[in-house]
C-alpha cells in the first residue's frame, strides 16, 4: 500500500480518496494527476485490500479499475453487499470502453464509469461531483434521523405525559363530585360558585387531555390503508350526530364522495371534526345547512389519482388571514365563553389527512360561513 499524501493529518480537511489500482499504465497516470489535485490519496495496488481500509480511512471516494490487475468490478460488488454497516463513500470506475464492463460496474453497484482514454478535466469535474453528491446523501441521511428521533420523542412525550396528567385530574374531579354530593348544603354561594368553576376547569382539562392523547394515537395506533367509501363514512358520522342535527334544525346534504384506499377509523375522525365544527360554529337565529360535496380536479392537475371534498357550512366563517393558523395545535380564534373546545379539532383533521398523503385548506370570510377541502389520494403507499 502507498499514500501518496506526505500526512493525511496534516491535510486535514482535504477529501479522501481510495485508490484500488494495479500496474497498468493508466494507473500511473492516474496516480500523477491526482497528486497535483487537492485530495489525500491512499493507493493500494491490489484491489481486494480496499475493504478492509475503507472502515479505517473513511474516503469520500472509492477509485479503482477494472482492468484484470485489479478487478475493482469484484470490489465493488462486495461493498455494495456488505449489510453491517452503511457504505461510507461513492465508487468510481475506470477501465477500457467496453459496454459489457459498464453494465457490470453499474451492476455491481458503482456510481459512475469513466472509459479510457480518460479525460482529466471531466474526470476531476466528475470526481467533485461524486464526493459533494454522496456528502449531501450522507448528511440528509443524519438529518432525517435525527427527525424520526426527535419524533418518535416527541410522541412519547404526548403520551406519557397525557396518561400521568389523568390520575391527579380524576382526583380532583372525585373530591369536587364529594363535595357537590356531600357538603353543598353547608356551602355559600361563593363557595359553590368556586366549586362549579372547578369543575368546568377539570373538564376543560379532561378534553384536552383526550385531545392530545387522539393526536399523538394519529400514527402509533393507526391502521391499515383498505378501500374506504367516502359518502357512506359521512353517512355514518351524521347519524352519530343525529341528536345534535335534531336539536339545531340543521339539513345536511351529501354527495356521492366516491372510494379511496385510507384508514376507515381516521376518515371517519376527520369528517366527524368537520362536519362537528360546521354545527358548532353556526350563526345565531339560522338554522346550519352543512353540505359535503365533490370537488372536479382541475385540468393541471393530477387526474384519475386524487380526489377532493369540500365540507361547506353557512356559519359564522372567519377571518381569511386565519386560514392556515386555524389548523395549528391549540389555535382558537373566539373565546372559551362563546364556544366550548380544545383547539385540537383542525390539528387532528391536518395531521389526518398529510398522513394520507393528502392536503387541507379553508376559505371563509366574516359572517359568510366556511369551506374546507380536503384533497386526498385515491390510492395509498400501503406504507402508513
Amino acid at each position: 500500500m502507498h499514500n501518496d499524501s506526505s500526512s493525511l493529518s496534516g491535510n486535514a480537511g482535504r477529501p479522501i480518496i481510495l485508490l484500488g489500482c494495479g500496474g497498468a499504465a493508466v494507473c500511473h497516470e492516474m496516480r500523477s494527476f491526482l497528486a497535483t489535485k487537492e485530495f489525500n490519496v491512499i493507493h493500494v495496488e491490489y484491489c481486494p485490500d480496499v475493504i478492509g481500509l475503507d472502515a479505517c480511512h473513511f474516503p469520500d471516494l472509492i477509485l479503482m479499475s477494472s482492468h484484470k490487475d485489479c478487478n475493482g468490478l469484484d470490489v465493488c460488488e462486495k461493498l455494495q453487499k456488505n449489510l453491517f454497516k452503511r457504505r461510507p463513500a461513492s465508487v468510481m470506475i475506470f477501465g477500457p470502453p467496453d459496454d459489457d464492463l459498464v453494465d457490470q460496474a453499474f451492476a455491481a453497484g458503482a456510481d459512475e464509469y469513466i472509459s479510457e482514454p480518460i479525460h482529466w478535466n471531466l474526470l476531476y469535474y466528475r470526481i467533485n461531483f461524486l464526493i459533494q453528491k454522496r456528502k449531501a446523501e450522507l448528511e440528509l441521511s443524519d438529518f432525517a434521523g435525527r427527525l424520526e428521533q426527535t419524533n418518535r420523542e416527541l410522541k412519547d412525550f404526548t403520551y406519557v405525559v397525557s396518561h400521568d396528567l389523568q390520575e391527579p385530574l380524576h382526583l380532583i374531579r372525585a373530591f369536587a363530585e364529594r363535595i357537590t354530593g356531600k357538603s353543598h348544603s353547608v356551602l355559600d354561594e361563593q363557595g359553590a360558585m368556586y366549586l362549579q368553576r372547578i369543575e368546568m376547569a377539570a373538564g376543560r382539562m379532561q378534553s384536552l387531555i383526550d385531545g392530545l392523547l387522539q393526536y399523538s394515537r394519529l400514527t402509533t395506533q393507526a391502521q391499515e390503508f383498505v378501500p374506504v367509501d367516502l359518502t357512506d363514512i359521512v353517512r355514518e358520522v351524521i347519524s352519530d350526530l343525529e341528536v345534535r342535527i335534531d336539536r339545531q334544525k340543521a339539513k345536511i346534504i351529501i354527495g356521492e364522495l366516491g372510494i379511496i384506499e385510507a384508514d376507515p377509523l381516521q376518515m371517519r375522525q376527520l369528517f366527524q371534526n368537520l362536519v362537528s365544527n360546521a354545527l358548532k360554529y353556526s350563526s345565531c337565529g339560522q338554522a346550519p345547512r352543512v353540505e359535503v360535496f365533490p370537488l372536479p380536479v382541475p385540468e393541471n392537475a393530477d387526474r384519475g389519482n386524487i380526489c377532493q371534498v369540500v365540507v361547506k357550512d353557512n356559519g359564522i366563517g372567519f377571518d381569511s388571514r386565519f386560514q392556515e393558523k386555524i389548523f395549528g395545535l391549540f389555535q382558537r380564534l373566539h373565546g372559551r365563553d362563546e364556544y366550548n373546545g380544545t383547539g385540537l379539532g383542525l390539528a387532528i383533521c391536518k395531521k389526518i389527512v398529510e398522513r394520507h398523503g393528502g392536503s387541507i385548506s379553508a376559505r371563509s370570510a366574516s359572517g359568510q360561513g366556511a369551506e374546507f377541502i380536503v384533497v386526498l389520494p385515491l390510492q395509498q403507499n400501503k406504507k402508513g
